[in-house]
């Protein structure tokens, strides 16, 4: 079941790719949050109001974290444009533009984790870190399969 989910969803995630940066794609990465949080109330057994903070919470970090990966997605592409350009000067910025969002991100993450000391135990904060990790590894391997399959069908 566990598998044919995240199928599921990696079929979502590369439909979204192979549209540009558009409704289409935000459409998918709500889905794909809305099963994060179902999966989660389900590792973490909260009650009610406990669900009510941590799901509010988690959805605002989650939204911020996918600004700060859209935002490091276009300075990456502006890099990669100049880069084929043969543009030698204006990388400085850039860089020093995605050290700051790396700085952001740290905050917001240690900023959450803190905000969830007040509603969950060290040991269900412990929960969401390796169930994320292990989300989003088990979400990228399942989209290298289905890139894999889709292969092997063309030759």
């Amino acid at each position: 079941m566990k598998r044919t989910i995240l199928v599921c969803l990696a079929i979502a995630f590369l439909s979204a790719m192979s549209f540009s940066q558009g409704f289409i794609g935000q459409r998918w990465r709500e889905r794909v949050l809305e099963f994060k949080k179902v999966r989660l109330l389900e590792i973490l057994k909260l009650d009610e109001q406990a669900s009510v903070k941590f799901l509010n919470k988690y959805t605002q970090f989650s939204k911020d974290v996918d600004e700060i990966e859209l935002e490091r997605e276009r300075i990456v592409n502006e890099m990669e444009i100049k880069l084929r350009k043969g543009d030698k000067e204006g990388y400085d910025k850039l860089i020093q533009d995605l050290v700051e969002l790396g700085r952001r991100e740290y905050d917001l993450r240690l900023g959450f984790y803190k905000e969830l000391k007040q509603i969950l135990t060290e040991q269900q904060i412990a929960q969401v870190i390796v169930f994320e990790r292990n989300f989003r590894r088990e979400f990228m391997e399942t989209v290298r399969e289905m890139q894999r399959e889709r292969m092997r069908r063309r030759f």
